[in-house]
């Protein structure tokens, strides 16, 4: 039996060739030999040159191209059933790595066996810290929380740091969930929890799938120590109009997760939170 590489690098992109391109630079660059890996990346139907642009410049990328875009869940599921790593690394197209990430993130799951997922601290542009993990939703609550955070996004300290207020963010420690744009997943606790669920288009599928690890009790790590750059502005933020739609999205696949996990009468509060507008 053939030794597993260490890990399989999934990125899924829908029309950002130049913030793939330079994701993919910055990965190879500072990725050590002694870590091996594979990059898979999903195309989702783009049309601004991003398959020829990996065929010419990257040949060495698996890529898989689909005709239209199938959505952040199916297309991850498609390259996760073809990777051969002991970790999956999903990526998201619009990060950059600024150290050898991989690597660090590899050596902290070997050391702790009993954490299934693990991701980094993502870092604006600037070098400021954006959101990147949270507490699972529980009760409606949860819709009244972020309408006020989003009212006090303005503020430096906004609302979801002020309820994280004794985390120390430049160490490793527990979460409940991690987004999505650079989330580690060990093999074993993906055979245990199955693959990204599908009927999550795009949003909430990271949630979902930190829970159902959760449920199986794998522990989900924030990595303090590791840091990436997340430039937020990539397949999902291409226009004002396009904005408002994806958070009529964001609103549907939260509605998903409650329904899923927390039963109807949940679900049901939260649909009446949003007719009032209170969220």
């Amino acid at each position: 039996m053939h030794k597993l590489i260490d890990v399989s690098v999934v990125i899924v992109n829908w029309n950002t060739c130049e913030l793939l391109e330079n994701c993919l630079k910055a990965l190879i660059a500072y990725t050590s030999s002694k870590t091996t890996y594979e990059i898979i990346v999903v195309d989702n139907g783009s049309t601004d040159g991003s398959p020829e642009m990996i065929e010419q410049h990257f040949p060495a990328v698996a890529l898989i191209r689909n005709q239209n875009n199938l959505g952040f869940a199916k297309a991850n599921n498609q390259a996760i059933a073809v990777s051969t790593g002991r970790y999956i690394l999903l990526l998201n197209s619009d990060t950059e790595l600024n150290s050898d990430a991989l690597t660090a993130m590899v050596h902290f799951m070997d050391a702790h066996p009993s954490a299934g997922i693990c991701g980094a601290k993502l870092l604006n542009a600037d070098g400021t810290r954006q959101y990147s993990c949270d507490l699972f939703p529980r009760t409606p609550y949860v819709m009244l929380r972020d309408k006020i955070r989003d009212t006090v996004q303005r503020h430096p300290e906004n609302s979801w740091q002020n309820r994280m207020a004794a985390w120390d963010f430049d160490r490793n420690f527990a979460v409940d969930y991690l987004i999505g744009a650079v989330l580690l997943i060990r093999r074993e606790t993906l055979e245990q929890i199955g693959l990204l669920d599908e009927h999550f288009f795009m949003y909430a599928e990271d949630i979902d799938w930190c829970y159902r690890a959760h449920l199986k009790g794998w522990q989900t790590y924030y990595l303090g120590t590791v840091s990436i750059y997340h430039y937020n502005r990539g397949s999902s933020d291409k226009s004002a109009k396009l904005s408002t739609r994806l958070q009529a999205l964001r609103r549907k696949s939260l509605l998903q997760f409650y329904r899923k996990h927390y039963g109807f009468l949940s679900c049901l509060a939260c649909r009446i939170i949003f007719a009032l507008k209170v969220s």
